[in-house]
C-alpha cells in the first residue's frame, strides 16, 4: 500500500450537516457528554440516605461547575425553603447555649421582636418603680419594719437609762454613752473607779437584751429586704407582662421555643437590675442586650426554596463558623451572642457545594467535614490559637443536626490522586457524576451546541451568531475535542472566543458575529500565546537549529515533536539521524544513554530493534550497529511518537537510500512495521508548515502522518487553504514501508519465499548491507549476537 495524499476537505476544519440550533433553554447538561453525569446528579439527590453525596468529576474549562450549579439551582426550585436556625441563651448553663429550629423567615422575626422588647421592658421598668404608689409600698414596708424595731429599741434604752447610760441607735449598730448630770458625755478619765465598776457591770446585764435587739433587727433587715425584692418582682411582673405576654402569643406557638420564653420570664424577673439605668456601664456580655440576644445563624427569611450554597474558600472558620471576641479593659470577652456562623449552617437543608482543589488545600475542613457528615451534626469549636491557651469561659455550643448534601466538583486528578485514596472517601460520597471530556456529532447534540453558541453569544456579546459563525466554532471545537467526529465538552473555551470575536464586531460597529470574527480571534489568541513558538522558530529561520527543507540526505529525517508552553501548544520538527556500520550491538538509542530519553521512547528504540531483526534476521544472525538520536535537542525526551521517523532513518544508512528533507513524518510503529497513531498531530503538522513557509513554499512540501490519525486532523484554516492550493500536502501511510517509498523513491520491495529482496528496492539493499557486515565480522572471527 502506497501513502495516500489526503483531500484538503478531510484536514481541514469539519464541516457538520446543516441544522438549527435546539429551541427554548438548553444547558450544558442538554449534551449527552454530561448526560451520565445529569443522571448521577438526580440519583444522588433523591436518595437521602447518608453518604449519597456527590463529586462531579469534569475537565478544566468543561464548565463543571457552571452547569453543575445550574442544574442543581433548577432541582432545588421545587424544594422548601430550609430553616432558620437560632442560639439562644441557656440560663441554667451560659456556657451551652442551645440551638433552636425555626421556621424559614421567624429567625430574623425573633430577633428583631427581642432587639426591640429589652427597650420596652427597661422603659416599663423604669415606669414602674417610679410610680407614686410604688413609692409609698416601700415606704409603708419600711415604716413597719422601723415600728417593730422601735418598740424593742425602747424597752432596751429604759433599762439603759435606769443605769444611767444612754443608749443610742445608728446604721452602724448600737452604742453606749456615759452623760452628766446636763446631759452631756463623760469621758472615761472622768469616771471614778466606783463609778467604772458600776458601769461595768450595767454593760454586764445589758448585753444579753443588746445582743437579742441587734439578732432581731438583722432578722428584720432581711425579712424587710426579702418583702422589698418579692415588691420590687411583683411590680415588675404587673409592669412587664403586658410585653412579655405580647411576646408569647406571637410565638410561643412554636414549639422549639415555648419553654425558652417562659424561662425568659423568669430570669427577666431574677435579673431585673440589668433592665434597670446603672451609673457605670456594665462590661460586654453582662447586659440585657447580650443576655436576651437572639443570635442568627441561619437566615432564610429572603429564601424562597432549597438553597444551594457556594464556598469558594473552605476553610474549618468558614465551613464550620467561629467564635469572636472583643477586649475590655485589656481582657478578652465572649458570650454566646458572639458565636460567628460557616457555610455549613446557611447550606443546612440545602446543598453545599464546594471545589476539589481548594478543599485538598484544607485538610482540617476535609477532616471535620467527614466528621460532620458522619454523626449528622455541625458543632462550633473553639480552635486553639498558635502559641495561646484556651479562652476561659468561652461557650461550648451544643451542635446543630445537619441535613444537607455536599457536592464537590473537580477535575479527575483531584478525584484520583487525593479523594478517592482516603478510605472514608467512599463512605461520604458514593455517586460520581463523571462529565466526559468530548461529545458524539450527533443531529441532537449538534442542535444543543448551535443553541448553547447562540445563547452564550446573546449572553457575553449581545450580538447574534451567523450560521458561518457557528460552523467555525463547531469546527474549532471538533479541534479541541481532537476528533472530527466529536465536539469538546470544554465549553468555556467557546465562551472565551466568543467574548474575543464580540469585541471585535464591536469595533466595527457590527451586531453579528461572522466567520470572519470568530477566525481572527482564534487567530490572535494563537499569536498572543505564540512567544516561544517564535523563538524557536525564528532560531530554525537563522539556521541555528539546523532543519533542511529541500534537498534528500542518507540517514537524516525530519522528526516532529510538539512542546507544551501551558497556554499553548506547538509542533516544531527536529532532525533525526541514524548511523550505521559493522558491529554487534544492535540499536544504540544516544539518548537513553545519555539518561535524556524516557522509558515509553526506549521503548520504541527496543520495538525497532524486534522490527529489523524480525524482518531480516531469518537467514543469518545480524550483526550490525546502528546510533540514533534527536540532533541540537538538549532535554529530555519521551514518547514513541518518532520510532517510525527513527527505523526510517537507521534503514536508510543502511541501505544507502537517501531521504528527502521536504517531508517530515510522525508516528509510532509496531514491531510488525505497522503504523500507529501519536497525539498532536494537528500541532505538528503546522510546525513544519511553518517552516517550510518560513524557508518558502515549493509545492512538494508536505508531513506523513499514520493513517489511523486521519480522524483526528483538523488544521487551521490558513494550513488548509495552502493544501487546498498545492503549496503543502498531508500524507497518511498505513505501514512503514509505504512511508519508505515516499520519502526516498524507491520501492520497500517484498521478500520471496526464500526471505530474499529484489536488489534495486530498500530492503534489498538492506539485506545487502546486513549480510556484508555478517560476513565482515565472521571473517575477523567477530562474536554474533543470537537473533
Amino acid at each position: 500500500m502506497t501513502a495516500r495524499r489526503l483531500d484538503p476537505e478531510a484536514i481541514g476544519y469539519p464541516r457538520f450537516p446543516p441544522g438549527a440550533a435546539a429551541d427554548g433553554d438548553v444547558s450544558l447538561f442538554d449534551l449527552s457528554s454530561h448526560r451520565r453525569a445529569r443522571e448521577a446528579l438526580a440519583r444522588g439527590l433523591r436518595i437521602d440516605d447518608p453518604g449519597f453525596n456527590i463529586f462531579v468529576l469534569g475537565d478544566d474549562r468543561s464548565g463543571r461547575m457552571t452547569a453543575t450549579l445550574s442544574y442543581l439551582e433548577d432541582d432545588a426550585k421545587d424544594k422548601p425553603a430550609p430553616a432558620d436556625w437560632v442560639y439562644l441563651n441557656n440560663f441554667q448553663r451560659p456556657h451551652k447555649p442551645n440551638p433552636y429550629r425555626l421556621p424559614a423567615g421567624q429567625g430574623r422575626q425573633l430577633r428583631a421582636r427581642m432587639s426591640a422588647l429589652i427597650p420596652a421592658l427597661r422603659e416599663a421598668l423604669v415606669t414602674a418603680f417610679q410610680s407614686p404608689d410604688f413609692a409609698n409600698d416601700m415606704q409603708r414596708l419600711s415604716a413597719s419594719y422601723q415600728a417593730r424595731l422601735d418598740d424593742s429599741f425602747e424597752v432596751l434604752r429604759v433599762a439603759a437609762e435606769g443605769h444611767g447610760l444612754h443608749l443610742d441607735r445608728s446604721p452602724k449598730g448600737l452604742s453606749i454613752t456615759v452623760l452628766d448630770d446636763s446631759g452631756e458625755p463623760r469621758p472615761a478619765e472622768a469616771l471614778t473607779a466606783e463609778e467604772s465598776r458600776a458601769i461595768n457591770d450595767a454593760l454586764e446585764e445589758l448585753r444579753v437584751p443588746m445582743r437579742a435587739f441587734n439578732i432581731k433587727a438583722a432578722r428584720e433587715a432581711a425579712a424587710m429586704n426579702e418583702a422589698a425584692v418579692e415588691l420590687r418582682r411583683n411590680t415588675a411582673d404587673q409592669a412587664l407582662a403586658p410585653l412579655l405576654d405580647d411576646l408569647d402569643r406571637e410565638f410561643g406557638a412554636l414549639v422549639a421555643v415555648k419553654r425558652w420564653l417562659v424561662e425568659l420570664r423568669d430570669d427577666i424577673l431574677e435579673h431585673i437590675d440589668l433592665l434597670l439605668p446603672a451609673k457605670d456601664a456594665p462590661p460586654p456580655g453582662h447586659r440585657a442586650e447580650d443576655r436576651y440576644a437572639v443570635n442568627l445563624l441561619a437566615d432564610n427569611a429572603d429564601t424562597t426554596h432549597q438553597s444551594v450554597v457556594v464556598e469558594a474558600n473552605p476553610t474549618y472558620e468558614n465551613l464550620f463558623g467561629y467564635i469572636e471576641y472583643r477586649s475590655s479593659n485589656g481582657v478578652l470577652e465572649t458570650n454566646f451572642a458572639m458565636i460567628r456562623p460557616g457555610t455549613l449552617h446557611r447550606a443546612n437543608g440545602g446543598i453545599l457545594v464546594l471545589r476539589a482543589e481548594t478543599l485538598a488545600r484544607q485538610p482540617a475542613a476535609w477532616e471535620a467535614l467527614k466528621g460532620a457528615l458522619r454523626d449528622k451534626l455541625l458543632r462550633i469549636e473553639e480552635r486553639p490559637r498558635q502559641g495561646a491557651l484556651p479562652m476561659l469561659g468561652a461557650p461550648s455550643p451544643k451542635p446543630i443536626p445537619l441535613d444537607l448534601k455536599v457536592v464537590i466538583v473537580g477535575a479527575p486528578q483531584w478525584y484520583y490522586t487525593f479523594f478517592s485514596v482516603d478510605p472514608e472517601f467512599q463512605v461520604h460520597f458514593k455517586v460520581k457524576a463523571d462529565i466526559d471530556s468530548d461529545v458524539e456529532a450527533d443531529s441532537e447534540n449538534l442542535a444543543t451546541y448551535r443553541g448553547l453558541i447562540a445563547a452564550a453569544a446573546r449572553r457575553l456579546t449581545d450580538c447574534s451568531c451567523e450560521t458561518g459563525a457557528v460552523d467555525a466554532l463547531l469546527g474549532q471545537s471538533a479541534r479541541w475535542a481532537g476528533m472530527r467526529d466529536k465536539l469538546s465538552a470544554r465549553f468555556e473555551l467557546v465562551e472565551d472566543v466568543l467574548s474575543e470575536a464580540g469585541l471585535l464586531a464591536a469595533e466595527e460597529d457590527c451586531d453579528c458575529l461572522t466567520a470572519e470574527h470568530i477566525e481572527r480571534a482564534i487567530e490572535e489568541r494563537r499569536r498572543r500565546n505564540a512567544r516561544l513558538e517564535d523563538r524557536a522558530q525564528d532560531q530554525i529561520g537563522r539556521g541555528t537549529v539546523m532543519i533542511d527543507t529541500a534537498g534528500a540526505v542518507i540517514g537524516q529525517i525530519n522528526g516532529l515533536t510538539v512542546q507544551s508552553a501551558g497556554d499553548h501548544s506547538f509542533g516544531r520538527p527536529a532532525r533525526i539521524t541514524a548511523r550505521t556500520y559493522a558491529g554487534e550491538r544492535g540499536v544504540l538509542n544516544i539518548e537513553r544513554d545519555i539518561a535524556l530519553g524516557g522509558p515509553v521512547q526506549q521503548k520504541g528504540a527496543l520495538v525497532i530493534d524486534g522490527f529489523l531483526k524480525g524482518r531480516f534476521a531469518q537467514r543469518f544472525p545480524l550483526s550490525f550497529s546502528a546510533s540514533i538520536t534527536f540532533e541540537q535537542i538538549y532535554g529530555g525526551i519521551d514518547g514513541d511518537s518518532a520510532s517510525m521517523a527513527e527505523l526510517i532513518a537507521i534503514l536508510s544508512s543502511l541501505a544507502a537510500a537517501p531521504i528527502r528533507q521536504d517531508i517530515a513524518i510522525t508516528g509510532s510503529v509496531n514491531q510488525l512495521g505497522v503504523a500507529q497513531a501519536i497525539g498532536g498531530a494537528n500541532e505538528k503538522i503546522e510546525g513544519f508548515f511553518r517552516t517550510c513557509e518560513q524557508a518558502g513554499l515549493t509545492g512538494a512540501q508536505g508531513v506523513i502522518v499514520p493513517a489511523a490519525n486521519e480522524i483526528h486532523l483538523a488544521l487551521r484554516p490558513a494550513v488548509a487553504a495552502a493544501i487546498a492550493e498545492g503549496r503543502f500536502h498531508v500524507w497518511s501511510v498505513a505501514t512503514v514501508d509505504s512511508a519508505i517509498e515516499l520519502l526516498t523513491g524507491l520501492a520497500p520491495g517484498e521478500a520471496d519465499d526464500d526471505g530474499a529482496y529484489p536488489a534495486d528496492t530498500v530492503h534489498g539493499r538492506v539485506m545487502a548491507r546486513l549480510e556484508a557486515y555478517d560476513q565482515a565480522l565472521t571473517a575477523r572471527g567477530g562474536r554474533k549476537l543470537d537473533a
